[in-house]
C-alpha cells in the first residue's frame, strides 16, 4: 500500500487515545516544528505506513535531522 502518494481531498476523523506523557510529548515536538499535532501525528502515520521505495515527506526527513544535530551537540 503506498499511501504516501495517494492524493486526496477527502479527510476521515477518527479517535485515539495515547498517554497523557505521550500527547505531551507530541504537542512539544509539533511546537518545536511549528506544526499543529495533527499534521505531527499524521505524518507519522503515513511514514511508518510507507514501503521501502516511497518518497519519505521532507518535513520528516528535516524533522530528523534536527533532531539528530540536537541530540549531537548534547553528547
Amino acid at each position: 500500500m503506498d499511501v504516501t502518494h495517494e492524493v486526496s481531498d477527502q479527510m476521515i476523523t477518527t479517535s485515539l487515545r495515547l498517554p497523557k506523557p505521550v500527547m505531551d510529548a507530541v504537542r512539544a515536538r509539533a511546537a518545536e516544528r511549528g506544526v499543529k499535532p495533527t499534521a505531527l501525528i499524521r505524518e507519522a502515520i503515513v511514514a511508518s505506513l510507507a514501503d521501502d521505495q516511497a518518497m519519505i515527506p521532507l518535513s520528516v526527513l528535516l524533522a530528523a535531522a534536527e533532531e539528530y544535530s540536537k541530540r549531537r551537540s548534547v553528547a
